[in-house]
């Protein structure tokens, strides 16, 4: 199996702003934007490159990713006055005066903790950019250092997925969608009474975009064997969620491999962050609760926590073998499911919109990856819709993935 540096070509680097909410009183706005539909293209590649013959993408921001190298980023944008990010002061816990210079959060449950984060407008209508679809990059908004590796089909933008507007934006007018497949397929509509183990559509080899046993730094999918929370100790030698090992195992490899990542320094009043993602694979229902199919990971690399932040309470990763799996079309294409009409997932499965918190400590720099893979083989492909990230003051601890309140 060829390793991945000889796989994912690099490209240019993405210096983005990310965006930011508080809860339980969140201020975010968004400006009224008109929706669209279906699949848009990844229009960010490198200077001079043919989006119709290159072979994918990948580039390198400021803090460091494996894999390849590109241009830096100073990590944070200044606004036209040279003010600098803005920012929002939280209420004061006691009602009184709010505290114009408040202290970092170090302890969310500190009475004296005062909350202040980013302001936030959506800033993704008519754009291809996949990290302003989920709300990162607004213009004088916080700035982050970011990178895509995979085909260049395999990430892109949408406003829109099947009916009844299940799968609308939960931020803004449109999200990012990265697959083990081409992102174009998911408009094709399975034909009815299609052959499930070999799909017409949303079932490509990507090319040569195949890890294998070892995926791209920092992802490590060995359990720590152990609560990193209890022992710092374990941080940085595995996934502290335990979650990925026994699948990943399970497959052996990791074949059409795409993914999103950014590097940022956290806001000095915030101590968790979150977003919004659904998944969805042609593998069901031939692969349903099998051993063998394809994994999404979203993955922190902090002080607090090196692994996998998105599974189920079981602890099972984003997979068909997760408890999340709300929506299961008719297999035989006879009676289908409106979330899916008119696109490759009739007769197949995915999840609802689910929301992963994680917490993070103020100033630090943090890599989030949001990566998807096909295991065991190349075909029969899976995606997920990512949107709506945002900074929080949730208790830290243990990350959490729920259905959005």
């Amino acid at each position: 199996m060829p390793n991945l540096t000889s796989n994912i070509v690099p490209a240019a680097v993405l210096v983005l702003g990310a965006a930011a909410a508080c809860s339980p009183a969140d201020e975010r706005t968004s400006a009224t934007q008109p929706q669209i539909s279906g699949i848009d293209s990844l229009l960010t590649l490198t200077s001079g490159t043919n989006p119709e013959t290159s072979g994918g993408t990948e580039s390198t921001g400021e803090g460091g990713t494996e894999g390849g190298t590109g241009g830096t980023g100073s990590g944070m944008a200044s606004d036209s006055n040279g003010s600098g990010p803005k920012f929002d002061v939280g209420d004061a816990p006691d009602g009184g005066m709010v505290d114009p210079d408040p202290v970092p959060c170090d302890d969310p449950n500190d009475p004296g903790c005062k909350c202040s984060i980013p302001d936030h407008v959506a800033c993704d209508n008519g754009i291809f950019d996949p990290f302003m679809a989920m709300g990162i990059n607004c213009p004088g908004e916080l700035q982050v250092n970011a990178s895509t590796s995979g085909a260049a089909g395999s990430i892109g933008v949408r406003g829109s997925f099947g009916q009844g507007g299940t799968f609308d934006p939960r931020e803004g007018s449109r999200y990012a969608v990265i697959g083990s497949g081409l992102v174009a397929d998911l408009d094709k509509e399975t034909p009815v009474g299609d052959f499930n183990l070999d799909p017409t559509h949303c079932n490509d080899d990507l090319g040569n975009y195949d890890p294998g046993a070892n995926l791209p730094a920092p992802l490590k999918p060995v359990n720590v064997g152990g609560d990193c929370l209890q022992n710092p100790g374990l941080l940085g030698t595995g996934d502290c969620s335990n979650t990925l090992q026994d699948q990943f195992e399970a497959g052996g490899i990791a074949n059409d491999y795409t993914e999103l990542r950014f590097v940022l320094q956290v806001p000095p009043d915030v101590t968790s962050f979150s977003y919004d993602f659904a998944f969805f694979s042609v593998e069901y229902p031939d692969y349903y609760q099998s051993a063998f199919n394809d994994m999404y990971i979203g993955w922190l690399e902090s002080e607090k926590w090196t692994g996998n932040i998105s599974f189920d309470q079981q602890g099972n990763p984003i997979s068909l073998n997760a408890g999340f799996l709300d929506f299961k079309d008719d297999a035989s294409g006879g009676n289908p499911i409106p979330q899916f009409q008119g696109t490759c997932m009739r007769q197949h499965a995915g999840t609802n919109w689910l929301t992963t918190t994680a917490g993070v400590t103020p100033g630090e720099t943090i890599t989030v990856v949001f990566a998807i893979m096909d295991i065991s083989d190349s075909i029969l492909d899976s995606y997920v819709f990512l949107d709506n990230f945002k900074w929080g003051c949730e208790p830290t601890g243990k990350p959490q993935t729920m259905p959005p309140g």
